[in-house]
């Protein structure tokens, strides 16, 4: 019975550990978006997560790629094992405690989705392939993402990995250990 309860907390865990890696290096909409997303939909042949129009919260299709880091937390908790959406239960409780740790911290709504669009933005400096990956305009991007974060401190970001990945010859999980990334301005509320 022990074993049973323990399997079923860690794969809870798994779950809401999966869906916070989605939503910090996909940018996946928390709401409406995390919990619709069809895991076929992530797919890890061709390296990219297909965001339909009923499940954007724009009504547009998009493509999202899946960065390496990505790549290497969804290969440790394949959607199969570790589904992403939670009972609508859990999504309730989970979701009471995502809004007193967002008031505590005086964090933003999409804190995860928008931390991403930041290092996203710094790490490729390219608006056009941001607004198209996270289906927002230029015209947002360039207003609260742009220059926000210097290329040096997007690239630990996109090295962080679980510490069930193992590590490859081109990650940087030492590096992103030791360096802490600030929270940019437009991420607090």
């Amino acid at each position: 019975m022990a074993n049973k309860q323990t399997s079923a907390k860690v794969s809870a865990l798994a779950a809401k550990i999966l869906s916070g890696a989605k939503q910090l290096f996909a940018s996946i909409r928390p709401d409406g978006e995390i919990s619709e997303l069809p895991a076929a939909d992530v797919r890890l042949e061709n390296n990219v997560i297909t965001i339909e129009p009923w499940v954007s919260k724009v009504g547009m299709r998009r493509l999202v790629t899946i960065q390496p880091n990505l790549a290497a937390w969804l290969r440790a908790y394949p959607l199969d094992e570790y589904p992403i959406i939670p009972s609508k239960d859990k999504m309730k409780n989970i979701a009471g405690k995502l809004s007193r740790i967002r008031r505590q911290f005086k964090l933003a709504h999409d804190v995860l989705r928008h931390t991403f669009i930041s290092m996203h933005v710094a790490k490729f400096r390219s608006m056009g392939d941001a607004a198209l990956q996270v289906g927002n305009s230029e015209t947002i991007i360039r207003r609260h993402y742009l220059n926000v974060i210097t290329p040096q401190e997007a690239d630990p970001f996109f090295s962080i990995l679980s510490s069930k990945v193992p590590e490859t010859k081109t990650t940087k999980a030492d590096a992103m250990q030791s360096t802490p990334i600030a929270t940019p301005p437009c991420l607090t509320s």
